[in-house]
């Protein structure tokens, strides 16, 4: 076996040797250009000898990371190699981008004590606004990958998601911030804690944001009485087509291991079958496009969904696209009136599409992306309702 192992690591560097030639061969003048666009954009902010030099160091990584000959086979060799040697710890340069897998093969990244009393303090200040305004908001703090009695880490990793997140929400509770705690939720309808997440992705599944959709509309109607889904049919999956693709996904974790480390996803998309209309505005930090159409037509980034494209595809965006600094549902069949303001990660994407069914315009704001000040845009919107949907305070601006 160790033979094996050996044979097999002098036969990555050999092939990783050949890749970094080819590499220069096949893509000189695109790195060339990374390195001058790096060295540009550094130095006119800050001339310096210093500056030059790490102009040139990140516009050389990014040029050969995004440009590697056959980077997927290299990524995959790399996994296979880790996966012999028995490693459960994947290191990396940037700490947050150590992948460890845990006693189920899932992947994981670390999360470190993270001081989020910027966030807190501009999620009161809003919160204060809204309520002298008469518009709730609700925090809607989402599972989380490493459940508490359940996952396994390797013995040498200290994870603090649960920490930061149980303080996070104490310190909401303190200030007299309306939340939902979906933990809670999992543990009360007893949820199947295998199947919350995907195995190579930092992202709940489809299903799971589905799930979590009906009890943040049961929330809605108790605390706020919107009368939402009056019949229960939009959070009935029984309303819903199903789609599962076999082994078609790489998650955020698995693409910096490769497919042979842990595997590959399943990937189920979940569509009405209802009849739907539909006008939606994608806001970019430099152009604007407006789709208009059903639910899939206007919703669905039907390219991330090509079975031609490779698993290493970012298939948890079919729904938007990604992340965005703003986005406009409008929903032609909600004749209701009712408008909703999400404020969000990630984690919302295919939640705010579920909830989008129910109201008659759904707005959604990433404050990484989104310029704006956020309180004179709600006072123009005015929502019936604002969602905070996160899984980390980290990601709120």
């Amino acid at each position: 076996m160790k033979k094996i192992q050996y044979w097999t690591i002098i036969l990555f560097c050999i092939a990783l040797l050949l890749g970094g030639g080819m590499t220069v061969l096949k893509n000189g003048k695109t790195i060339a250009a990374s390195v001058i666009y790096s060295i540009k954009d550094q130095y006119t902010s800050n001339p310096s000898g210093e500056s030059l030099v790490s102009g040139f160091t990140e516009g050389m990584e990014e040029g050969v990371t995004d440009n590697f000959w056959l980077k997927e086979l290299y990524v995959d060799l790399y996994g296979l190699i880790e996966r012999l040697l028995g490693r459960d710890y994947i290191r990396d340069a940037n700490p947050s981008n150590v992948v460890v897998k845990d006693q189920d093969e899932n992947l994981h990244f670390i999360t470190f004590p993270f001081d989020y009393e910027q966030s807190l303090n501009g999620l009161v200040e809003i919160n204060k606004a809204l309520k002298q305004e008469g518009i709730p908001l609700l925090f809607v703090q989402t599972p989380l990958k490493v459940i508490e009695d359940y996952t396994t880490l390797p013995p040498s990793v200290v994870d603090y998601s649960k920490k930061n997140t149980d303080e996070f929400l104490s310190k909401l509770e303190e200030n007299d911030i309306d939340f939902i705690d979906l933990r809670e939720n999992v543990k009360e309808d007893g949820l199947d804690l295998s199947t919350l997440f995907f195995k190579t992705d930092h992202h709940w599944r489809t299903e799971t944001a589905f799930w979590a959709t009906d009890k943040v509309t049961q929330i809605l109607n108790e605390r706020y009485s919107l009368d939402l889904n009056q019949d229960g049919s939009y959070t009935d999956l029984k309303s819903y087509n199903k789609k599962t693709y076999k082994n078609f996904f790489l998650g955020s974790q698995g693409r910096r291991v490769g497919r042979l480390y842990a595997g590959v996803d399943n990937y189920t998309l979940i569509t009405p079958k209802f009849n739907t209309d539909y006008e939606v505005t994608i806001n970019k930090s430099d152009s604007s496009t407006t789709y208009a159409g059903t639910f899939e037509e206007t919703i669905l980034k039907h390219s991330l969904l090509d079975e031609e494209e490779s698993v290493y595809t970012n298939r948890y965006a079919s729904y938007f696209g990604g992340d965005y600094p703003e986005v406009i549902i409008k929903n032609k069949l909600q004749k209701e009136g009712k408008k909703v303001l999400i404020v969000k990660d990630s984690f919302a994407l295919p939640f705010s599409a579920f909830l989008s069914t129910m109201f008659e315009e759904t707005r959604m704001i990433d404050t990484r992306y989104f310029k704006e000040d956020l309180l004179n845009y709600i006072d123009d919107y005015q929502p019936d309702v604002v969602l905070y949907v996160y899984k980390s305070m980290k990601t709120i601006q």
